[in-house]
């Protein structure tokens, strides 16, 4: 970094490598917890392992109290970059961004920041593939928004998300058959939308956290059902990929209701 002649570069760089390290040490902090809980669970006392890792036994509880959660290794270490679709609309030259696919997006932001991740937003434009740059990954965006998505999606191996003959959206267990579908969809319509919900590989160094609504109340779902159950997601699946199906029930623009349709299953 000291030979970076330009002094902006050299600053920019930097001003990464700090933001890089404040991560590395929230995640550190989060493996100290996580271990000191895994002693306990396995018989030691407190005041033993604060003896054995140089602190004292208050230290050891104020970790245990006021460390970072578990269930924050469920979205990677940071920084994380979170994309959102951009809509075509008919007889306009730019796209759109669905209002409920915003406040899904804020609500998820909110929840990640809390856990002291730092957070970029990024468009996902459905007329190119998404190239994100960030070491962690989240998109609240389904297959038919972007093409990326269609390819990170056909490498699940439990779940499919595709169109049927009539153009309805749907998600499939590959293995069991078992058939999701939005009751909005139905010939009854009614304030009913699914979602896929995974950890699915995005490259050959990146995992991608993805919701993907049939509609965007779905997705909106989906982070209302995350808000209440990850630390019972990180008890099921701890740090492998996996996929689900998240269904919720919505009046008005408001989730009323969220629930695991299709628990989430190992890859």
């Amino acid at each position: 970094m000291r030979s970076v002649k330009d002094p902006l570069s050299r600053a920019k760089l930097a001003s990464r490598s700090i933001t890089d390290s404040q991560q590395i040490e929230i995640e550190l902090a989060r493996l100290r917890r996580e271990a000191i809980e895994e002693a306990a669970e396995q018989g030691q006392s407190y005041t033993s392992i604060a003896q054995e890792i140089g602190l004292t036994r208050g230290r050891v509880s104020q970790i245990r109290s006021d460390g970072p959660p578990l269930e924050r290794v469920l979205f990677g270490v940071g920084p994380i970059e979170i994309g959102l679709p951009l809509r075509p609309i008919p007889d306009r030259d730019l796209p759109v961004v669905a209002s409920e696919d915003i406040r899904a997006r804020d609500q998820l932001v909110e929840m990640l920041t809390g856990f002291g991740f730092v957070v970029e937003q990024a468009d996902v434009d459905p007329r190119k593939m998404w190239q994100p740059t960030a070491p962690d990954l989240v998109a609240i965006c389904g297959p038919k928004s972007s093409p990326t998505i269609v390819e990170v999606i056909a490498n699940d191996p439990v779940l499919k998300f595709e169109p049927d003959d009539d153009g309805r959206w749907f998600i499939e267990d590959r293995v069991t058959g078992a058939t999701y579908m939005a009751g909005s969809d139905d010939e009854t319509p009614s304030p009913q939308d699914i979602a896929y919900v995974g950890r699915i590989e995005f490259d050959k160094r990146r995992d991608l956290f993805l919701i993907a609504g049939v509609h965007a109340m779905g997705s909106l779902g989906a982070v209302h059902w995350l808000s209440t159950h990850l630390g019972w997601l990180y008890e099921q699946v701890g740090l492998g990929n996996f996929s689900m199906v998240v269904a919720c029930e919505y009046d008005q623009g408001d989730i009323k209701k969220s629930e695991a349709a299709c628990p989430p299953i190992l890859h």
